[in-house]
């Protein structure tokens, strides 16, 4: 028997650094991939062949021990495992992919989600589970996140299990529904700088946890999701000044995420102003959050000159990628990233994950 699997990348459209804190954000797939192909038969043997980075593992799926950081391959076979959704199964696959790696746009995410998918797939008996894209998304979120004891959030999960623009609610659960919008013709822009990812998300969960700790002893609310920036301006000065860029930024963005929304959801939504929301986000995540560079910058800057109706940096930031949306103008924004050196990927909203069980399929060498 032969699978095919892939999970799709994402750009953030609105709420960087706020699914962890439990506030909505807005993102976008995107037609970047990371694709599995392989066979399954009977055995317990797992081997990957990492084609992008001319890497083999192999491991056995009754005895999982991991042997590198963020051992993700291994520990969705253990997540899965854990909740009763996998049998032993001989695998021998190969993984390759066109998602810019540790620069923000979830490539870690789309491969845990395209392997969950795929290991679904494997076998008949749980292949009803591939129908249910938030349990997808929830059991790739415990492998990648929750097994590691890592800071991150679910929106990368969701977003790539769903496809499209996806509006997630994380207040007291997660609430998912794709927005009813087309937008198409973005220009992903990768810095090439490296990206600190996981230094960055302690240091911006921190300082916001402790924000909102400081402003319930001036005022009183009901929980962190109620609190309205507008309502906290008289007392911001009181916060220490170390910590008050990042509860500013906390109650901006999830203003400025639910604004989005609202105009999203409008009947006939008007562009320009989703795109001048995007515009402020990225000031604020630059401004507050310090979470762009100097290079990023000089993308983005290029980028709007160029005719892009917005751009802004992508993902956990300090590094990584950009995006432009820049409808008919695609190729002018492309040579204004190269220009500032960085490399440039059109883009477009893509699907989410997908999954072809081919019984009689060709093997590959």
């Amino acid at each position: 028997m032969r699978i095919k699997s892939s999970a799709p990348g994402r750009i953030c459209l609105f709420g960087e650094h706020q699914d962890y804190m439990g506030f909505p954000v807005i993102a976008g797939a995107i037609d970047m991939k990371i694709n599995i192909e392989g066979n399954v038969s009977e055995g317990d043997a797992i081997k990957i062949n990492l084609l992008d980075f001319n890497k083999k593992i192999e491991f056995s799926s009754k005895k999982i021990e991991y042997t590198i950081k963020r051992d993700y391959l291994k520990s969705s076979v253990k997540v899965l495992k854990k909740k009763n959704l996998f049998r032993h199964k001989s695998i021998n696959v190969f993984i390759e992919g066109n998602i810019p790696i540790q620069a923000g746009t979830s490539s870690s995410s789309a491969l845990v989600v395209a392997w969950i998918g795929f290991l679904l797939g494997a076998s008949p008996c749980f292949r009803n589970h591939l129908n249910d894209l938030n349990q997808i998304a929830e059991l790739s979120y415990l492998a990648e996140v929750e097994e590691f004891e890592e800071k991150g959030g679910r929106m990368d999960h969701y977003v790539s299990a769903l496809g499209g623009i996806v509006y997630i609610d994380f207040y007291r659960g997660v609430k998912p529904f794709k927005l009813p919008v087309s937008m198409k013709e973005f220009v992903l822009g990768d810095s090439l700088q490296p990206k600190p990812t996981i230094k960055t998300l302690k240091r911006i969960r921190q300082g916001q946890e402790q924000g909102f700790v400081e402003l319930s002893k001036l005022i009183k609310f009901k929980d962190n999701f109620h609190v309205k920036y507008e309502e906290t301006k008289p007392y911001l000065n009181n916060i220490c000044s170390d910590i008050r860029p990042y509860l500013k930024a906390a109650l901006m963005n999830h203003e400025i995420t639910d604004k989005a929304r609202d105009e999203f959801l409008e009947k006939s939504p008007e562009i320009e102003k989703i795109c001048d929301l995007m515009n402020k986000h990225h000031k604020t995540l630059r401004d507050d959050l310090k979470i762009s560079t100097p290079k990023i910058e000089k993308m983005i800057e290029k980028s709007l000159n160029a005719g892009a109706l917005c751009a802004k940096i992508n993902g956990s930031g300090e590094g990584g990628c950009m995006f432009a949306f820049c409808p008919g103008k695609q190729e002018q924004v492309a040579e204004a990233i190269k220009s500032a050196g960085g490399r440039a990927h059109l883009i477009n909203i893509g699907k989410g994950v997908e999954v072809k069980v081919l019984k009689n399929g060709n093997k590959r060498d």
